[in-house]
């Protein structure tokens, strides 16, 4: 259990901002913004645009995917030096697909008061302006931008009984919509550009009339998806979930009991087998539990592998203490020389000197004698040249 207190006077405040119209802010949310010492938001640009409306001049702290860590350091920082915060994002509840959870969790873990002023969020708009079942609904937040985590994501949409809201950045919405049709072409939707603002337009129909429209009318803006849920779905999460349970409660013994095939012996030692009576439950919960004791073993398999191999590791070390390699009597590799091939090169190595005091400055070799030029022609009236 932890209290916040904050013995410096630094204070947190998560402030939302309009989706849209920027009309759509709280009269608590101005006072704060305009009380607050240091802002920081997403971007400077909308920073400045908003806060321009206002007419609020406060010090901005941009923190964003690039600089989440440096800029959350910073912020930590002011709010030890006493200083109050707001984190602002460029539309709608900071946190929520943005950044800045980082901030938030920092804060709290340091003792930091953390003020949450509500306002305006593109999710619930959209899930109002929908008409779909609200009473349960999933944030699916953003697709992967890998092509197969995409596919495995949007398959595991498909199954979800509740109602679904998707967001993504603005030149993805072709790429997304293509995705989801090639899954459930036939799901209904609803897609919702530009919320709040005076250009603001609502589409409806399947996911693969969507995806045909906007493949011909390019939109680029800011929008949310909302997905029916597949109602055919409740029995089996309802089942998955009593398997889980069942399969946790089980132990070994009962789950090589239940087994496709029963082998009996007869009289004659004949095997015989008898299929057993199961219905889809029954097959689903032995495909889990073989499943199961496969990682089981194999994870074992693995543990035991790398005990054997530290336990040789161990045993080697301990042969290397007892028996010691003497190093000084033992040749180093590259001095190695055959006996008949010891002396064969020394003849042919260069006669150097050189000064102890600079190892670079050679000294004339004393047994060679200096080389002989031919005399050169002189011209009547040339002087004679010396040669140094």
């Amino acid at each position: 259990m932890s209290t916040e207190s904050s013995a410096s006077g630094g204070q947190l405040y998560v402030v939302s901002t309009p989706i849209g119209n920027l009309d759509d802010i709280t009269i608590r949310a101005i006072a704060v913004l305009q009380s607050v010492d240091v802002i920081v938001c997403e971007e400077m640009k909308e920073a400045r645009r908003l806060l321009d409306y206002y007419d609020i001049n406060k010090e901005l702290l941009e923190l964003n995917e690039h600089n989440d860590t440096e800029a959350t350091i910073t912020a930590v920082k002011l709010l030890a030096a006493g200083k109050k915060i707001a984190l602002i994002s460029d539309a709608g509840t900071p946190v929520v697909a943005d950044p800045g959870s980082l901030l938030v969790a920092a804060a709290i873990r340091y003792g930091y008061p953390v003020h949450v002023v509500p306002g305006p969020s593109s999710i619930l708009t959209a899930l109002v302006r929908s008409g779909m079942p609200m009473d349960q609904f999933l944030y699916a937040g953003m697709l992967s931008r890998k092509k197969d985590e995409r596919v495995h994501q949007v398959r595991m949409l498909a199954l979800e009984p509740r109602t679904m809201v998707l967001l993504d950045t603005p030149y993805r919405l072709t790429t997304v919509l293509g995705a989801l049709a090639e899954v459930m072409p036939d799901r209904r939707a609803y897609i919702g550009c530009n919320l709040t603002m005076p250009n603001e337009s609502h589409h409806y129909g399947t996911l693969s009339e969507l995806h045909e429209h906007f493949k011909t009318n390019r939109f680029r803006g800011e929008y949310a998806i909302v997905i029916e849920g597949n109602p055919s779905a409740k029995g089996w999460y309802s089942f998955v979930e009593e398997s889980n349970l069942s399969l946790a409660a089980s132990d070994d013994d009962e789950n090589e009991e239940a087994t496709t095939q029963a082998i009996t012996h007869d009289h004659n030692g004949q095997q015989v087998g008898e299929k057993t009576k199961q219905d889809g439950s029954d097959q689903f919960r032995n495909v889990r539990s073989n499943e199961h004791n496969y990682r089981t073993n194999q994870m074992a398999g693995a543990a035991r592998t790398r005990s054997e191999g530290a336990d040789d590791r161990y045993a080697y070390r301990q042969e290397q203490r007892r028996f010691p390699r003497n190093r000084r009597t033992r040749e180093p590799q590259r001095n190695r020389i055959k006996d008949t091939e010891r002396n064969r090169y020394d003849y042919e190595q260069p006669i150097v000197n050189y000064t102890l005091s600079n190892p670079y400055e050679q000294h004339r070799p004393t047994h060679q004698q200096p080389q002989q030029h031919r005399a050169r022609r002189r011209y009547p009236g040339q002087r004679k040249r010396w040669r140094r």
